[in-house]
């Protein structure tokens, strides 16, 4: 029995549509009440949702990014920039943060890892992480 090629996209799009769903309910649930989360899980929670709000733009971040130097999104304008802007801010407040668990620190290790801060404050980054990893240590 053959399958019509366009109940197949279909099916995809739905897929892709309830896993972006479920996503973008992560960082809602993840916050909640019942899960008590420290400065740097909020933080987390924030910068991931506003990433998935960049997905409807990685095109022309990825095309703007081929000139090289600095990540793509810092070469747009408008809602593009305003999203990824918010999301560098979480990022660069996640690396401020007093580190109080290990969740923590493993965030702060993805942080320093983001293609976005490697494309800018690589140095800073590490050194805030290892600062941290010291703190909870003591």
């Amino acid at each position: 029995m053959s399958r019509n090629p366009t109940s197949r996209s279909t099916l995809s799009r739905r897929l892709v549509l309830a896993g972006a769903t479920a996503a973008a309910a992560f960082p809602a649930m993840a916050a909640s009440p019942a899960a008590p989360a420290t400065p740097i899980a909020r933080l987390w929670a924030e910068a991931e949702s506003l990433r998935l709000g960049l997905l409807r733009h990685r095109g022309a971040i990825a095309d703007a990014a081929a000139s090289g130097g600095i990540p793509g999104w810092m070469r747009l304008g408008g809602e593009a920039n305003r999203i990824a802007e918010a999301r560098y801010g979480k990022l660069v407040a996640i690396l401020n943060s007093r580190a109080e668990t290990p969740g923590d620190l493993a965030i702060l290790a993805r942080v320093a890892q983001d293609d976005d801060i490697l494309a800018g404050p690589r140095a800073w980054a590490s050194e805030r992480l290892a600062s941290a990893s010291a703190a909870l240590a003591a």
